[in-house]
């Protein structure tokens, strides 16, 4: 791919491909990503913008027509669209601040919304609500890593059987972070996935970053491990 230069701000699908080629080793390629697969993931992650702005129309319209009888239902439906138009967001790669900030403006209207339907409910609603919005800015900060990104998509761009490899491209942070989205099941297939890679490989400096990140992966199973004998003791 010596006639093509990657994005600055490359989407989930040509994030792939870049992990890929820089890092042929890890996904055991005999040949790196051509031209026309990163030219094929760059015209995909333009579409997905496409259709992102197209949405972030149709939320506005949807946001300027409720109105104090509205119900929480209907508002509820708009919040947890915006939620996940702005999840999409995080992952296209491209610089989206503007899209992002109206979609701040968007859902601060609809949190008053809901926080005025709720204003003749129980106090246990309200506090169910405080404990959603905690655990919302909580998942916003792991969105500031692309691969969460890329491995929350309801269409990933990384194929089961690349996970370990793709996870493997991370810095130890972002590999870390990452192990938060993945349940139990997922972490040992994960943990399986690495091993099967660092067998086939005899590169020492990536068999160390190797073992850094299995070390990670290792403590994370056995604190889950004490928690489920924990529960069951």
């Amino acid at each position: 791919m010596t006639d093509i230069e990657f994005s600055e701000w490359p989407g989930a699908w040509e994030r792939h491909v870049i992990r890929k080629a820089k890092n042929p080793q890890l996904f055991f390629r005999r040949l790196p990503p051509t031209e026309a697969d990163l030219l094929k993931a760059q015209s995909r992650d333009q579409q997905e913008l496409t259709q992102l702005n197209q949405h972030l129309a149709t939320l506005a319209v949807q946001c300027t027509e409720l109105t104090e009888e509205s119900n929480a239902e209907t508002i509820a439906a708009i919040k947890m669209d915006l939620d996940r138009c702005y999840d999409t967001a995080c992952g296209l790669g491209a610089d989206l601040k503007e899209q992002k900030d109206a979609l701040s403006m968007l859902n601060e209207v609809i949190t008053n919304s809901v926080r005025r339907a709720l204003q003749e409910s129980d106090e246990h609603q309200r506090l169910l609500q405080i404990k959603q919005e905690s655990l919302r800015m909580r998942h916003l900060t792991r969105l500031s890593y692309p691969i969460v990104c890329d491995l929350l998509r309801s269409i990933s761009p990384i194929p089961n059987a690349e996970t370990a490899a793709a996870m493997l491209c991370e810095t130890d942070e972002a590999f870390t972070v990452a192990l938060d989205v993945l349940d139990e099941a997922k972490r040992r297939y994960l943990a399986e996935g690495i091993q099967t890679i660092e067998d086939r490989l005899h590169d020492s400096d990536i068999l160390f970053r190797i073992d850094r990140k299995q070390k990670i992966l290792h403590k994370r199973l056995l604190a889950s491990h004490a928690i489920e004998e924990g529960e069951t003791g």
